[in-house]
């Protein structure tokens, strides 16, 4: 089916009516050129609105479908309609029309609510009375982002992502119709089992034979597909731990080395400051211990000198204090009652002895205490003072060495590391790690699978001559059994028609792909084509080596996903126009000219439409482009309330 017109009444910011008329025969490329926020997208989304009730490219929000400005002009009371009319020609010539649309009103309080919507199918005017049937005949909805494409969303086509890899796989499977050749075997499967709980009530024993035979043969097959899995899975990984190493490679030296070392360096240097800490500590608490009795020592001895003049003197310990015999010659009587009165032999006597005594001697016990004090100190002073000092020092001072050793080689692998995207290689080396487990893990599941087969070919082997020997005591074959055959049969050629079309459709999309991307690409001589692995992961094959999608630019993988993406609409099955919204992105000029002059030859007679802003419409786009085009159309955006979007056709 072909694209001939699309109508927009009051459809967003489309207030209209508006009309397009889609290009046809040997220019059969349209144009429609607009600013961002003008309602190319917009295009896109009434498209799949009017096929299916939904707005696919719809940017979030809950914005009414109906037209702002028309909501503005209407009375209380008032209602108008959203129409779209998508009217398409199919391979037989007829004219197809879907119309949608949404009656909407603005109530008593002056809101509008949307009202009843309508919809149908027309072919040469007559309406169609199965209208999913149809769709799902010629335009099923599962097709449409095979040719209605955002550009914006192809650059992203190929992340490196498994799950969607797996639905790429899908995509093309559906495409190509082998899931109906799946359904089909699984009907006949069960269909066998069906007929084999008919032979059971006939036969048990030969039933019992036939149901191991397909349960064998069944686990064969699905050991077969993890098999393949593995190994491509296995391929992959390999790749990608060649795609690892290669992209650490791009830096230089290698910084894998450097970065390890620059790691045990720091782990070093954490470790010495930790040990540096902890001698300097060290050090200071000895300083602090011992340097009081180093600077005191003299005194301590002199003391020590002084007390023992005393003691020999018999000052101290002190028989009697002077301040004692002063108490008793001032009083004129001893304590023990004699007369000390002035004059006398007693007073004569202890006036003598209280000039010879000694002040210490009222402080005796005070310095027989600091005595004993000083005695300690002087015992515990360090025997090896200076010689730990040095030590200390020596320790400190080649840590300290060691430490600048360190900091210098940190300093020089920095240096080297200074245009290295350090956590972009860790991250490099930690896939690398992921990937070996998984290579050794699934290596190991691969040969646990090889021993389960086997067993199961053995198993398989003994039953089908089982099943022959119980053949031959029934003699003639049942008509259940001759279906069971049949079924069997008719299951293991699908089985081999599938693996036929499953490669025949691997080779020609990776052929159409590579053939593509190679004419799109405006360095055509530095890639020689592209491949396909069995899950459809894309290798790009270029001079020096190969690389993966993501080692592209970003105007590369946008070229790569559109070439396989109109690849895919070749091998789909179905008569599709191609529609893409914003083609050429950020792509560089010799790459648009390169689009421009291959992408309608590529497509031959299928019918092109872009949607591209000014910029995407450049000089060099328009050179390659210019034969191919048909209709022309601009988008004008009018500021009038919330503002309304007019197409002015050009040509």
């Amino acid at each position: 089916m072909i694209l001939k017109s699309l109508y927009l009444k009051n459809y967003r910011t489309y207030k209209g009516p508006e009309k397009i008329s889609f290009a046809e025969g040997d220019a059969n490329v349209t144009i429609i050129q607009g600013n961002n926020e003008v309602g190319k997208t917009t295009i896109m989304n009434a498209i799949t609105w009017c096929l299916y009730g939904v707005e696919f490219y719809k940017d979030g929000g809950n914005e009414p479908i109906y037209s702002k400005s028309t909501s503005y002009d209407l009375e209380k009371g008032d209602d108008d309609l959203v129409e779209v009319i998508l009217t398409m020609v199919d391979s037989k010539g007829k004219e197809v029309k879907f119309i949608r649309n949404l009656e909407f009103y603005k109530n008593d309080i002056g809101e509008c609510r949307d009202g009843a919507s309508e919809h149908g199918i027309y072919v040469d005017g007559k309406k169609v009375s199965f209208e999913d049937i149809y769709l799902s005949k010629h335009l099923p909805m599962n097709i449409r982002e095979y040719f209605l494409f955002d550009g914006e969303q192809l650059e992203n086509y190929f992340e490196n992502d498994n799950k969607r890899n797996s639905n790429i796989k899908k995509s093309v499977y559906k495409l190509s119709h082998l899931d109906l050749l799946e359904k089909t075997e699984k009907h006949l499967n069960n269909r066998i089992s069906d007929f084999q709980n008919q032979l059971s009530r006939l036969n048990p024993l030969l039933a019992k034979y036939l149901k191991d035979q397909t349960t064998y043969n069944n686990k064969i097959k699905e050991i077969d597909k993890k098999l393949s899995k593995i190994e491509v899975d296995l391929e992959d990984w390999h790749l990608k731990i060649s795609d690892c190493r290669e992209r650490i490679k791009r830096y230089g030296e290698d910084p894998t080395n450097l970065i390890d070392r620059k790691v045990k360096l720091e782990s070093q240097v954490i470790k010495l400051n930790d040990d540096l800490d902890r001698i300097e500590n060290d050090y200071t608490k000895f300083l602090i211990r011992n340097f009081p009795k180093i600077l005191s020592i003299s005194s301590l001895i002199n003391v020590q000198v002084i007390c023992k003049d005393l003691a020999e003197k018999g000052y101290i310990p002190a028989r009697f204090k002077k301040e004692f015999l002063e108490y008793l010659l001032e009083e004129h009587e001893c304590v023990c009652g004699a007369d000390l009165s002035e004059g006398t032999d007693n007073y004569v006597k202890l006036k003598e002895l209280y000039d010879k005594t000694d002040e210490t001697t009222n402080i005796a016990d005070t310095v027989n205490l600091l005595l004993g004090n000083v005695n300690s100190i002087i015992s515990n002073f360090p025997i090896n003072f200076k010689e730990e000092l040095v030590k200390k020092l020596s320790d400190i001072e080649g840590l300290n060495t060691r430490r600048s050793e360190l900091d210098k080689e940190v300093t020089d692998i920095n240096e080297k590391l200074i245009n290295i995207d350090e956590d972009h290689v860790k991250k490099l080396q930690k896939d690398i790690l992921t990937y070996e487990h998984l290579i050794a893990k699934n290596t190991e599941e691969k040969g646990k699978l090889k021993e389960r087969k086997s067993k199961y070919e053995e198993w398989l082997e003994n039953t089908i001559k089982a099943i022959k020997r119980e053949e031959l005591k029934q003699g003639k074959k049942t008509d259940i059994e001759n279906s069971i055959n049949f079924c069997t049969e008719a299951k293991n050629e699908i089985s081999k028609i599938y693996n036929d079309l499953e490669s025949d459709i691997h080779a020609k999309l990776q052929s159409l792909t590579s053939e593509e991307f190679k004419k799109m690409h405006w360095k055509e001589e530095f890639y020689q084509g592209v491949t396909l692995n069995k899950d459809y992961n894309v290798l790009i094959h270029k001079e020096g080596g190969d690389i993966l999608p993501n080692d592209l630019s970003k105007g590369g993988q946008l070229v790569l996903a559109l070439s396989f993406m109109t690849a895919l609409n070749s091998l789909s099955g179905f008569e599709l126009p191609i529609v893409i919204d914003t083609p050429l992105g950020r792509l560089d000029e010799p790459i648009k000219e390169n689009i421009g002059k291959f992408l309608p030859i590529y497509t031959k007679n299928k019918q092109v439409t872009l949607l591209v802003t000014s910029s995407e419409y450049s000089e060099g786009f328009k050179k390659g482009i210019r034969n191919y085009v048909g209709k022309e159309y601009k988008l004008n955006y009018i500021q009038d309330n919330d503002g309304i979007t007019t197409i002015t056709n050009i040509r």
